[in-house]
């Protein structure tokens, strides 16, 4: 019997605050109430009520009893005071230990959120940070805006790494979170239906991490606490096999960035146009100009010539139809329906104003007169057409990533061309051997046996018979050190190049595309022979958050990054406009669009090294602006289909 109440009575405290407080109130009160009579018997105070009153200031305050007299009167104010202090004891005593116990919560992350149109961010790798710089930048003109990050790791550990990455966090709050992404009672702690977007990042480390963003997007959308709203999910997808169960997952309210694949296409674009990188960082970044959609009631039933020529500081680039279809660089004469939306560079949404002639100025033409060039006709230097070139590649290095690049570079070339590999794993030799080779349709493989840092592995491959090179990193397990030595591998390997280019004394020839991890290691390209460079986790990080703002971004990278469809190019300028005279950037809107061509910026290469200048890379200039073109200088366009036949390859250090 003992046992049992004793069980029972410990069940009760484990309540905590919840029992004990009322336990005490209930000891303190009879204890107050039986010396109270005793009191009032024994020393005869005027009334009950004053008895019941010096019981209770002797139960808090034992001075109270200093004045008092007699050895009786005495003894009952001790026995008094000492169960006032036991009773007090018990009460501070359960009340710290509630307090450290609420402060190991919150220390911990364990609490629930209340908050509104916010972002939450689910899981953790490398990434988070610079998913965290863009859209601290976005949220500058929202008001009081938040972003909840939930990972299994320990909210001090998090808290510490975030703090010394970021260092100003401007006007968002960063609320952290210990919990599993996948566990509904942990996501019901974020506030999740009122949250404006949700991102799961895929773990570096965690070989299943495909399988965990299934499960937690399942989490999310059976939760049997959501609401009737759509969820707005981006999530990563590590492998391709596994995005078809994703998406039924997901339905939709969820889109995928399969990571590989987006590098590998870029990789293989960049290639082709140096600077191409630069040009999508700064598209991708809430930092600089970037791609909006936008309803316009003034121009519905216009036509999309006078949409571009309708604002003076943004730059319109397509059409998203009333069905979601988007059209980037549609025919001048199409039509702007009602609910069709224009996709438009601008700085910021609230950037996006009418100029106030549009109506007039969308119908002037640039006299003959104007641009009086003494170039070749235009039509002499372009192509438009699908003809493709065999050509010689070389990739140096292999990842995850080589696969798809080189699926990439086959849609670019023609029959009979040649990729060449050099790796120093037998095992990716067999794979190539055996399955890549079988892949590839219009390229043949030659794999070579060596390593990236080994100059005379390099020597032996003849640099000059190549059009393009590409060097790729180890892939990044998440760990610094291993981070810094994938990098370190590809900056030797620059180095080895350049100084087989020096010793040639020959004329660079090919471009050299570099593959980095680490954003920080990227001034440390510029001084070395690579035309082009990729961060790919930091131009991943900034597509992700582009898609938690819009996920109709998505739409228009899918198209400019596909092959064979509109995509981003660099010309000579001298293919447009004049050299050596001022002309508007009105005036080059004007020549582009003679060829089915948007002009959205241009490069001038005198800034080719300086990255505080974008290297050269102008977007979205204002059309009353004036620019003075020099020979290699070029017009950055959006076209499809569109070859130059007088491009040559020109040694820029990107």
């Amino acid at each position: 019997m003992y046992s049992y109440i004793k069980y029972r009575f410990d069940n009760l405290f484990t309540l905590g605050l919840i029992f004990i407080i009322p336990l005490l109130v209930t000891i303190a009160a009879f204890v107050i109430l039986i010396f109270s009579v005793i009191y009032y018997y024994t020393e005869e105070p005027d009334s009950y009520e004053d008895a019941l009153w010096e019981t209770f200031t002797r139960v808090l305050d034992p001075c109270a009893a200093a004045e008092d007299e007699g050895l009786k009167h005495r003894i009952i104010s001790g026995i008094v005071i000492l169960c006032g202090l036991v009773i007090i004891a018990i009460l501070i005593g359960t009340i710290v230990t509630f307090m450290d116990e609420k402060l190991n919560e919150l220390k911990k992350g364990h609490t629930t959120v209340y908050e509104k149109n916010h972002t939450i961010i689910l899981g953790w790798s490398p990434k988070i940070f610079d998913i965290l710089h863009e859209l601290i930048i976005a949220n500058e003109s929202q008001r009081n805006p938040s972003i909840v990050i939930l990972t299994s790791k320990e909210r001090i550990e998090i808290q510490y790494l975030i703090k010394n990455k970021i260092h100003d966090t401007k006007n968002t709050r960063i609320i952290y979170r210990n919990g599993d992404p996948m566990s509904i009672n942990d996501l019901n702690k974020l506030s999740i239906n009122q949250a404006r977007s949700v991102i799961i990042l895929a773990s570096e480390t965690n070989h299943n991490s495909d399988i965990r963003i299934i499960k937690t997007i399942l989490a999310i959308r059976n939760n049997p606490q959501r609401n009737n709203i759509n969820f707005h999910i981006v999530a990563e997808i590590k492998e391709r096999i596994n995005l078809e169960a994703a998406m039924i997952a997901g339905g939709d309210e969820a889109i995928f960035v399969y990571a590989d694949e987006i590098t590998a296409r870029i990789i293989a674009q960049s290639c082709r146009q140096s600077g191409l990188t630069v040009i999508l960082t700064t598209l991708l970044s809430f930092q600089n100009d970037e791609i909006y959609f936008k309803y316009e009631k003034a121009l519905v039933g216009r036509t999309f010539y006078d949409a571009i020529f309708s604002y003076n500081k943004c730059s319109v680039i397509g059409l998203m139809l009333a069905d979601g279809t988007v059209k980037l660089c549609p025919q001048l004469d199409t039509i702007i329906n009602m609910d069709d939306k224009i996709i438009v560079i601008a700085e910021d949404d609230d950037k996006i104003i009418l100029s106030s002639d549009n109506l007039s100025r969308s119908t002037r033409s640039v006299s003959a007169s104007t641009i009086n060039h003494n170039i070749n006709s235009p039509s002499q230097q372009m192509i438009r057409g699908t003809t493709k070139k065999v050509e010689r590649n070389l990739i140096l290095g292999w990842n995850n990533r080589a696969p798809l690049i080189a699926k990439e570079l086959d849609t670019y070339v023609a029959r009979g061309s040649e990729l060449h590999i050099l790796t120093d794993s037998d095992k990716v030799a067999s794979f190539i051997n055996e399955q890549l080779a079988i892949e590839l349709i219009e390229q043949q493989v030659f794999v070579y046996f060596g390593s990236v840092t080994n100059k005379y592995d390099l020597e032996k491959l003849n640099l000059f018979s190549y059009h393009y090179v590409i060097v790729l990193a180890k892939d990044e397990s998440g760990q610094e050190n291993l981070i810094e030595e994938a990098d370190a591998e590809c900056l030797i390997c620059l180095l080895y190049l350049q100084n087989i280019i020096d010793e040639s004394n020959k004329k660079k020839t090919f471009n050299i595309v570099i593959e980095m991890v680490d954003i920080r290691n990227r001034q440390l390209v510029n001084a070395t022979c690579a035309d082009d460079f990729i961060v790919s986790p930091n131009l991943l990080a900034k597509y992700i958050s582009q898609l938690s703002e819009d996920k109709n971004i998505k739409k228009v990278y899918e198209v400019l990054l596909s092959a064979g469809g509109v995509e981003i190019s660099l010309c000579l300028a001298s293919m447009f406009v004049p050299l050596g005279i001022p002309i508007s950037y009105y005036q080059i809107l004007q020549e582009t669009l003679k060829y089915q061509c948007v002009a959205i910026g241009y490069r001038l290469m005198k800034y080719l090294h300086d990255e505080t200048r974008f290297y050269g890379i102008v977007l979205n200039p204002n059309k009353q602006e004036n620019i003075i073109f020099s020979p290699n200088d070029k017009i950055i366009i959006l076209a499809e289909n569109f070859i130059s036949s007088t491009s040559t390859v020109i040694n820029t250090i990107f």
